[in-house]
């Protein structure tokens, strides 16, 4: 291993690569990608030519405070998690190759695929609707339906001629979600 195996560009390049390598589902890859392009941008000279000194905490810090009010802080905290993944696998797969699991990354050549965390996925649905919701005009096409204190569902793509039928299927789509409701319970069982 030489130094150069420690800069950000062959981070990156080992991102893009490990779905076709078989190191990392495509999908986590992608996502890790991103969020390193992302945070990368506040990276020092000296950070950008050896990744082994960024502290992501302070990284994620000081991209908070440049960005300011135009990057949320739950983005923040789930680019953080992404990045510090990124990095500890790249790390692992450095130091050998040959027998490289990551921490969390499915590979694609992986037969059982563990779920996401609910509070990651909670985390990132909700940043990524108040990124669209901030960034977008209102579409005529999304209906916003407050169901309670901080609680509001956004139904989108609603026909202009929806109809009566097409109305009552979708409830009853919804009425399935409910938890611990009778039609619920006897549907998953």
């Amino acid at each position: 291993m030489s130094d150069e195996d420690y800069t950000s560009s062959r981070l990156m390049e080992f991102l893009r690569q490990a779905p076709e390598q078989g190191l990392l589902n495509s999908a986590v890859a992608k996502s890790r990608f991103i969020a390193v392009e992302q945070v990368f941008t506040e990276l020092n000279g000296s950070e950008r030519r050896d990744i082994r000194m960024i502290d992501v905490d302070t990284l994620c810090a000081r991209l908070h405070k440049i960005q300011g009010s135009t990057i949320r802080r739950e983005v923040v905290e789930l680019y953080k998690a992404r990045v510090q993944a990124a990095l500890t696998d790249y790390f692992a797969w450095l130091e050998n190759p040959t027998s490289f699991s990551s921490i969390g990354g499915e590979s694609s050549r992986g037969i059982k695929r563990t779920a996401v965390s609910d509070r990651e996925t909670s985390l990132e649905t909700h940043a990524l609707e108040e990124i669209a919701l901030s960034t977008s005009e209102r579409r005529p096409d999304l209906v916003s339906i407050p169901l309670r204190e901080n609680v509001t569902v956004f139904v989108a793509n609603v026909p202009l001629d929806l109809t009566e039928q097409e109305a009552s299927k979708i409830a009853r789509v919804i009425e399935a979600l409910v938890q611990g409701s009778a039609t619920g319970k006897s549907r998953a069982q």
